[in-house]
């Protein structure tokens, strides 16, 4: 009897140990499983973005490092939307266009803004003033009030400073007289070296608005078309449609003096810190990134509308960036330095003797 005990009591160890072996191999089997289907998983995803996003790499070296970005840039999306989740965050990250580039590489392809830095006696001349405060709406979007024009891809040329001034003057012009107007961004690009600007190296608000200013006229999109490269200036004075006759900036931080101008004047071109990944990889929702500093600007863009609680901002990164090309950003808290060099032109829409004498003696070539 003690005997067959013992023997049972041998069978249900011997049981025990297969089974604990049998857990032991299944867990290895599940370990190994989620390695090789992350594994799968990534270069499944990583097919998907070339698909998707129209991606060859002429050379094996350059897409190794591509994915080599794409794979950290997928597993920083993953944990800031998981803090999303969480109610950590008021944004989403996002895979985009930009998601196979390091830092450095979307640094040096699309931030090239140059210093927006205006002498102490210019400031005095052009700093803008309300007079005594107006009355202006809690909410404004110029996108239903019908200057809701498609996103514009600046791609690897670094314009955002050509594409912030033209459509702020292209929403002034909406608002004036209720027409829709493409103008030429390519002109900035190809005729405003004189001014300080660098053509796809990039430039300056403040130095396209005095080139403006100098030339007197922008032409029309249909006639000098955007190319993403800097090539020979050939703007022709009588295909101009605008006159510039001055310019404005905003007092630098006053998010208060910016929202007077956006109700007022009309869409307001901006300066902005464009440098954290999570600017890179915006998906929508409330841009908060408190990493986002307002000591440095780097990146033009256009603000279209507020509410209470963020600026609402156009990029020229494709429809594919953020909302549909567009960035809600928070607002009071000068976020990204958002408010720090704000401008405006100052527009004459009527052709004038004044103005074609003032071109003629100021080549905008």
């Amino acid at each position: 009897m003690q005997t067959q005990q013992k023997n049972s009591t041998e069978d249900r160890g011997k049981k025990r140990t297969k089974i604990s072996e049998m857990n032991v191999n299944i867990v290895v089997i599940l370990v190994l499983f989620v390695e090789i289907w992350g594994q799968d998983e990534t270069i499944s995803s990583w097919e998907d973005y070339k698909r998707i996003f129209n991606r060859t790499y002429r050379r094996p070296f350059r897409e190794r490092r591509s994915r080599k970005a794409f794979g950290a840039n997928l597993e920083l999306v993953n944990a800031h939307n998981r803090a999303f989740s969480n109610n950590e965050t008021t944004f989403r990250m996002a895979i985009n266009q930009l998601a196979d580039l390091s830092s450095h590489e979307y640094l040096v392809r699309y931030i090239r803004m140059t210093s927006n830095e205006v002498p102490e006696d210019e400031l005095r001349e052009h700093v803008a003033s309300f007079g005594h405060q107006p009355d202006i709406p809690d909410a404004i979007d110029w996108r239903q009030e019908g200057f809701n024009t498609p996103p514009d891809n600046q791609k690897s040329c670094g314009s955002c400073y050509a594409f912030s001034i033209v459509h702020s003057i292209e929403g002034q012009i909406f608002k004036r007289t209720s027409k829709l107007i493409s103008l030429s961004e390519q002109q900035i690009v190809d005729c405003s070296g004189g001014a300080g600007n660098h053509g796809c190296a990039g430039g300056s608000l403040r130095n396209t608005l005095r080139y403006l200013v100098s030339c007197g006229g922008l032409m029309r999109q249909q006639d000098y078309p955007y190319t993403a490269s800097e090539g020979k200036c050939h703007f022709l004075a009588p295909l101009s449609v605008v006159n510039v006759s001055n310019w404005a900036i905003l007092p630098s931080g006053s998010e208060m003096a910016l929202a007077v101008a956006v109700a007022t004047v009309g869409p307001i071109a901006v300066s902005i810190n464009a440098s954290p990944k999570s600017f890179q990889l915006y998906g929508d929702g409330i841009y908060d990134d408190r990493q986002c500093s307002a000591n440095s600007v780097n990146h033009a863009m256009l603000i279209v509308g507020y509410t209470p609680n963020y600026w609402i901002l156009k990029n020229w990164w494709g429809e594919r960036w953020g909302e549909h090309g567009y960035m809600r950003l928070q607002r009071h808290r000068n976020l990204c330095g958002v408010a720090n060099y704000a401008a405006y032109a100052i527009l004459s829409l009527q052709n004038t003797n004044a103005r074609d004498a003032k071109m003629a003696s100021h080549p905008c070539a």
